[in-house]
């Protein structure tokens, strides 16, 4: 008994020193534990107080492809714990504290991947690298930071099915297509070279419903999105069709032994066999003849030495496998049409003095000319010829004073030239008007201007004799001067006497009495009428000279 009640004592004593132990060494909560004069306070410790902490905020990135980017992820306390980057469930770094040192392990291949600390470093974005990065710690729970990117990609653009040149068949339809990628969605519109678009401009896709020729072209498609350059690409159509010919110029002015090009221009797909005939199938001769093209499509025949045999008619043939076209062309020895170089205004109320010139490469025989008052009717006209002139080159000058004409009234003249080949075509309708004394101007002045006129004509008469001897010894061609061939010896001077002989006999011919096709018209030429041949004959000799 005495035992067991001692027993019982000394639990009691255990217990009592065991509380004010532990209240000794870990005290309570809110209590003081009192040493000498200081006084401590203790709170117990929470397990998340040591945990490692992300102090940076998640973030959105918008870079363009090729740049740079640092996503953060700044940690406190990581200690032991490890950190994870992934991007999307694709596991990137892991860095891991150990107490020999950290460990960094790049679970990525790609070089362009790296850390910062612990904040990732993505070099050369690509498009690829766009996403939802994860910084997170191995703690329980996870602690984790997100960022999102965004990576901005300038446009590319190609041919659908990488078509870059589409032929088809004239009146198919055909959609032209282009694939354009980039970051935000690129917008493609369409252009044509040099043309206007058969259908809307914008869109990935063009449609040209029943082509055409005139549907030939490049076509580009162009895609942009605000990031970097715009991209562009082309697309060559080619619409199949049968040639399609035009002459360069329907008539082609030449005389025998001159230079001649007759030209034709072509458009066909595919490219054709061009031929140049004479009219009737008739190929020419190719040892003679010199054929050519040029990138422009022109097709051309050119003549060395024309002969008489080469004026007519020729075609320039063009044919492909879808067929042929053909255009005509004449080679002529013709004379051009006449152009009127004389002011409409006269200066006498009964006269006018016309003047014109011509090119031709054939000495013109006759000018027709067809004149009437503007209050007569077409069919009151008159109609005469005149002889024709003689140049030793291939421009021609005349002229024709008309008489008995009405002050102040308006005429219509028309003049064609006439030569061994044919009549020159009517070019236009020359008007000129008569001066009317009860007009505004002064007649002294033209009284003043007619005799000045009158005097400039007596001069050229009084040197036409030298005019003619110096054009034709200017027109020699013989290139020695001995003393048979030399201008000053008598042979040369009566053959300049000859020729002059023969153009003042021209001009007493003109002043012969001419008929017109009906036989109802005679003239006899006055001497005003004279002066006026005369001026136009030192105008065709000084021509003559200058172009020998």
């Amino acid at each position: 008994m005495f035992l067991a009640a001692l027993f019982l004592a000394s639990c009691s004593v255990y217990e009592g020193l065991s509380d004010s132990v532990t209240d000794l060494v870990f005290g309570q909560p809110g209590s003081p534990w009192t040493t000498g004069d200081n006084d401590y306070y203790y709170d117990p410790l929470n397990p998340e107080d040591t945990f490692p902490v992300i102090t940076s905020s998640s973030r959105s990135f918008s870079i363009q492809q090729g740049d740079s980017v640092i996503l953060p992820c700044v940690v406190q306390n990581l200690e032991e714990y490890s950190l994870i980057w992934r991007h999307g469930n694709q596991i990137l770094w892991v860095l891991q504290h150990r107490p020999d040192g950290p460990i960094v392990e790049a679970v990525s291949q790609d070089h362009r991947i790296g850390l910062n600390g612990t904040s990732l470093m993505l070099s050369r974005v690509q498009w690829k690298d766009a996403g939802t990065y994860t910084c997170e710690l191995s703690t329980q729970p996870r602690r984790t930071l997100n960022h999102t990117l965004t990576v901005r990609v300038p446009p590319s653009v190609y041919p659908a099915n990488n078509r870059s040149e589409v032929t088809i068949r004239i009146g198919s339809t055909v959609t032209l297509g282009c694939h354009a990628s980039g970051y935000p969605t690129p917008t493609v519109t369409w252009t044509r070279k040099g043309g206007n678009l058969p259908g809307p401009a914008e869109g990935a896709n063009l449609t040209v419903h029943e082509a055409v020729p005139e549907d030939n072209g490049v076509y580009k498609c162009t895609a942009t999105n605000g990031v970097g350059k715009p991209a562009s690409t082309s697309i060559i159509l080619q619409v199949m069709h049968r040639p399609k010919v035009w002459a360069e110029k329907e008539e082609v002015y030449s005389g025998v032994g001159y230079e001649a090009t007759i030209a034709c221009y072509v458009e066909a797909e595919p490219r054709p066999q061009v031929k140049f005939y004479r009219l009737g199938d008739i190929p020419v001769d190719p040892l003679r003849l010199y054929k050519t093209f040029d990138v422009n499509n022109r097709y051309s025949l050119h003549f060395d030495h024309v002969q008489l045999s080469d004026f007519g008619y020729h075609t320039c043939n063009a044919s492909n496998f879808i067929g042929n076209s053909s255009a005509i062309i004449r080679l002529s020895g013709r004379p051009k049409p006449v152009r009127f170089t004389s002011l409409s205004q006269g200066d006498k109320e009964n006269t006018y003095t016309l003047v014109w010139d011509v090119e031709s490469y054939a000495p013109v025989l006759a000018y027709i000319i067809a004149y009437r008052n503007e209050s007569d009717g077409e069919d009151e006209g008159i109609k005469l010829t005149v002889p024709g002139t003689t140049s030793s080159s291939i421009y021609h000058s005349y002229s024709h004073n008309f008489t008995q004409l009405e002050p102040g009234a308006t005429y219509y003249v028309q003049v064609t030239a006439k030569n061994e080949f044919g009549l020159s075509d009517v070019n236009e309708t020359f008007t000129f008007t008569t001066f009317d004394p009860a007009g505004p101007d002064s007649p002294e002045d033209y009284d003043a201007e007619g005799e000045d006129s009158l005097s400039v004509i007596n001069q050229y008469e009084d040197v036409v004799s030298e005019a003619v001897g110096v054009s034709q010894l200017q027109a020699d061609p013989t290139p020695s001067m001995d003393a048979a061939t030399s201008p000053n010896t008598p042979s040369i001077v009566a053959a300049n006497l000859t020729e002059q002989q023969q153009i003042q006999k021209k001009v007493s011919t003109a002043e012969k009495v001419h008929d017109d096709s009906s036989g109802a018209f005679t003239f006899t030429m006055t001497p005003a009428e004279r002066r006026g041949q005369m001026v136009a004959l030192v105008t065709a000799i000084s021509l003559s000279c200058f172009f020998s």
